[in-house]
């Protein structure tokens, strides 16, 4: 035997041949096989040849069987001219990769990636290119680790990356490339990847509990050692399919030269000789020799290949005519293709494929892996922004270690991956932020990452510019009412507890107090001295009058500022006069009053600082910036521009004007020239980095005196999160944003009518709702413009309130402390005193040593007590017995007086008896 291999096959190919060679001998055939092999080289100096001339020369041959993967034409006419049977293996390979085909065409896979263990592999499957494949792929060499060519670092490089990936390998080979995968990170959805098996060992595979929901494809041992009539440990350990080849093809060959014709000779052939050595007259294919022998071409006819072998189905890509059509024997099987669980396995069987046949579901349907993109976007808040610890500012991750993001754009991602089923990865800029262009054309951030072809797609805060348009294709917008706003801190109004008398000044406080003072006096003045008074003119007035003292007075003139007025009148003409006079005063000042505090309240709460860009590049009080290189400081670049532009042009026009210069003659020039003051101004300010310092730059400022130009999307979003923001103004330099692929993408129709969809679905409109939520500023503290004055404005009313009644309190405290002060004056002024006839016991006295002590004679007589007096000394006034007692008996003891002041109300006749007792006090009756 003669065999023709490639020198990719040659280490694997001695070492099966060495194999089944020992195994024929074990079987005891009484067959002896001579082999030589020729490793084809293609090349053109004709050494490929010259070697197989010196195999025919010396060692002959009867059958050559032709492994390579390329008809030699050469060496295919020299054995058709001698009649040397010629047997052609299929590549081991292409029965898997069939398989494979077959599997990927039912899950309308378009770009797959293939992984081989070794290079022969590789090389069977770029040989199986020319039959091609249904889909896109990228063949790997996984023997190749140098740097550049290792194939976990080319997948996960590969843009777009592959929709599905692939392992070929033998089971023990598949565990070291599963671990590569692992240890690069790809193997990250499980339903992408699938792992073909080479030979019958796939329960080696020791991570069949990572790969759990991702294909196998596996080989039934038992199934082929039956079909080749071997013990079922041979397909165990050491197992390949090249060898189960070489051995099955060698013992069909020998069964049928052991009961066929005798086996072909072997053929000696001298290349420069003209006839062969053996026999001149060798029959043609196909025809009997003289003695009614076959020849050998026509006697591979009559061999019966085993089960194992069969002869592959032709290629419908080539005519029968050319030698690539010559059919080829291969190997039947039967590879089952299912999925890892932890169920049973007959629950996992997906399908079944036979090489003689065709791919047979065992499940009703084979649906395809979700699709995975990768879509850019940028950090742009609320669009899209990566989350953080509230509190320290730190990056959250999630368990792979990875950014969590957030925001409208990745709620838009979610929604859209639901809807055309795919999964997706976002993808940050390396450099930059949404994308701009540098001299040298290079695009960077977003933009340039879809235009490198590092993202599929890009949903982010993208604006659609021309410059932008001319690389990359916009779709229809997702978010229309964009621009640039100006954010401003609320002013923090001063209160003041007082603050009600702000409204008049301090020299009209000081007048009004002196009118109530003046006024306040003259009516005293007047009701003492007018002889028409109630005081002088009591037969006028024989009622009880209010008599106005200098207290009554200014008690008047103070409660005539109030709804209750001031009470009675005085009652002469000039009083009532002055009165009028003075309630005239209050009405108006009263009136005054009123309206001015409302008009300063309402004033107060209709001042803002500015309501326009106009109105800001006008002013000079409130300083403004922008992001530095951000679009809306580009915005104001390009606008100062055109201002100068224009100026130009409009000063070159009116110069250069010769005939009509009398319609240039203008006072004010046409355009406006606040684009260059406020670039000026932003400069003087200087740009912020980002968002984030110019909102916390304008917070700090409580005087309302510092504003931000930015994004209106941004600006809203922040006014809803600090209540000390608010926007002024109207949105100016409206544009929208839309989501961006690349150019000619045949994405581009598939997300536009979804995103068409879901405008009118209102989903848009849900997460406007959810990231623009008013609702969040019910939280905020409502200002005096929604609550009304609040105390601390008007807490000086309150205060006079309470001071006047701290006043009457201690003013309480005062009368009672007086009262019992005159009270307790009043208990040492009563006296005791005997009757004035004399009679007088002082044994019967019941009276208390105390009041004996403290007792007064009544009539205040600087003489001693009567014991001490002679009797004939006696001699009260007739006039008191008489006015008095009127002949009545007097009691023994008279005791004025109970311990207890009790002033008697009305006139009462007191008779002040003008004495003095001992001690000095004065003694009186009622």
């Amino acid at each position: 035997l003669a065999f023709w291999i490639d020198p990719l096959q040659r280490g694997e190919f001695d070492a099966d041949m060495a194999v089944v060679l020992k195994e024929l001998d074990a079987m005891h055939l009484d067959v002896k096989v001579a082999d030589a092999s020729l490793a084809l080289t293609r090349s053109e100096d004709g050494q490929d040849m010259q070697r197989f001339c010196e195999i025919l020369s010396t060692v002959g041959t009867s059958i050559v069987i032709d492994l390579t993967y390329d008809h030699w034409a050469e060496g295919y006419d020299l054995l058709q001219e001698l009649g040397i049977a010629y047997v052609r293996l299929e590549r081991i390979m292409r029965p898997f990769l069939e398989m494979f085909a077959d599997f990927m065409r039912q899950k309308r896979a378009n770009n797959v990636a293939m992984v081989f263990m070794n290079a022969r592999d590789t090389s069977e499957a770029m040989q199986q290119m020319l039959f091609g494949y249904p889909f896109r792929t990228l063949i790997l060499d996984a023997s190749q680790d140098e740097p550049g060519r290792d194939f976990a670092e080319r997948i996960h490089s590969l843009r777009p990356p592959p929709a599905y990936v692939a392992l070929f390998a033998r089971g023990a080979a598949m565990n070291g490339l599963f671990e590569r995968v692992q240890k690069s990170g790809l193997f990250q959805r499980p339903l992408e990847w699938h792992f073909v098996f080479l030979d019958t060992r796939d329960r080696v595979f020791k991570y069949k509990r990572q790969a759990e929901s991702s294909t196998r494809f596996t080989l039934n041992g038992r199934a082929i050692c039956r079909s080749m009539r071997m013990p079922d440990l041979y397909c165990g350990s050491g197992f390949t399919m090249q060898r189960a080849m070489l051995l099955n093809v060698l013992r069909s060959l020998i069964d049928a030269a052991q009961v066929s014709p005798e086996f072909p000779a072997a053929i000696y052939q001298d290349c420069n000789a003209t006839a062969s050595s053996s026999s001149s007259s060798s029959p043609a294919s196909g025809e009997l020799g003289d003695q009614g022998t076959y020849s050998a071409s026509a006697w591979l006819d009559l061999v019966h290949w085993s089960n194992f072998l069969a002869y592959a189905k032709p290629s419908d890509r080539f005519p029968t005519d050319l030698p690539e059509a010559i059919p080829r024997l291969s190997f039947a099987v039967n590879i089952s293709a299912g999925y890892y669980s932890s169920e049973h396995e007959a629950k996992t069987d997906l399908a079944a494929w036979s090489s003689i046949g065709e791919l047979r579901l065992l499940n009703e349907t084979i649906s395809p892996a979700r699709r995975f993109f990768r879509i850019g976007t940028a950090e742009s808040i609320p669009w899209s922004y990566l989350k953080r610890n509230e509190r320290t500012g730190e990056l959250l991750r999630d368990r792979k270690g990875a950014p969590i993001w957030e925001g409208y754009c990745i709620d838009f991602m979610t929604r859209l991956g639901q809807k055309l089923n795919f999964e997706f990865e976002i993808v940050a800029p390396e450099a930059g932020g949404m994308g701009e262009v540098n001299d040298k054309g290079e695009w960077d951030g977003v933009v340039g990452d879809l235009v490198k072809g590092e993202t599929d797609f890009a949903i982010a805060a993208l604006k659609m510019y021309s410059e932008r348009e001319e690389v990359i294709d916009f779709l229809p917008p997702y978010y229309e009412q964009t621009g640039i706003s100006i954010a401003i801190r609320k002013p923090v109004r001063r209160t003041s507890l007082f603050k009600f008398m702000t409204v008049l000044r301090m020299e009209v406080w000081l007048s009004i107090v002196a009118a109530l003072v003046g006024t306040a006096f003259m009516i005293w003045v007047m009701d003492k001295y007018s002889p028409y008074s109630s005081r002088n003119n009591r037969q006028a007035y024989p009622y009880a009058c209010r008599e106005f003292t200098l207290r009554e007075s200014f008690w008047f003139a103070l409660t005539s500022f109030t709804p209750q007025g001031g009470g009675e009148a005085p009652k002469a003409i000039s009083g009532r006069m002055l009165v009028a006079a003075y309630w005239l005063f209050v009405v108006l000042m009263l009136a005054t009053f009123t309206a001015n505090l409302a008009a300063f309240l309402t004033v107060e709460r209709m001042q803002t600082p500015v309501q326009s860009l106009e109105q800001l590049a006008r002013q000079s009080r409130i300083n403004y910036t922008v992001v530095g290189e951000s679009d809306t400081h580009q915005y104001f670049i390009n606008m100062k521009f055109a201002e100068d532009t224009l100026y130009r042009m409009w000063k070159e026009l009116a110069l250069n004007a010769s005939k009509d210069f009398k319609k240039f003659r203008i006072w004010d020039y046409p355009i406006k020239e606040q684009y260059g003051h406020i670039l000026l101004a932003i400069n003087s300010s200087k740009p912020v980095v980002d968002a984030r310092e110019g909102f916390a730059k304008v917070d700090a400022h409580e005087n309302a005196d510092y504003a931000f130009i930015h994004d209106a999307a941004e600006i809203k979003y922040e006014v809803t999160r600090n209540c000390n923001l608010t926007e002024v103004g109207e949105v100016f330099a409206e544009q929208p944003y839309a989501v961006a692929v690349q150019q000619g993408s045949h994405l581009g129709d598939e997300l536009s009518y979804a995103i068409l969809e879901l405008q009118k679905d209102r989903f848009f409109e849900e997460l406007k709702a959810k990231y623009w939520n008013q609702s969040n500023l019910r939280n905020c503290p409502l200002s005096e413009d929604q609550e009304g004055i609040t105390l601390e404005s008007l807490g000086g009313v309150f205060i006079a309130t309470l001071f006047g009644l701290v006043v009457a309190m201690i003013t309480l405290g005062m009368e009672v402390m007086y009262y019992k002060r005159r009270q307790k004056q009043l208990q040492t002024s009563i006296t005791q005193v005997r009757p004035v006839d004399g009679s007088y016991d002082g044994s019967a006295s019941t009276a208390s040593p105390s009041v004996l002590s403290t007792t007064k004679q009544a009539w205040h007589l600087h003489e001693p007590l009567p014991e001490l007096r002679n009797p004939a000394e006696k001699s009260p006034p007739p006039s008191f017995e008489v006015a008095t007692f009127r002949g009545k008996k007097m009691p023994l003891r008279i005791t004025l007086g109970d311990g207890k002041f009790k002033p008697r109300l009305g006139l009462q006749s007191r008779r002040n008896l003008d004495a003095l007792d001992s001690h000095g006090h004065m003694s009186y009756m009622e």
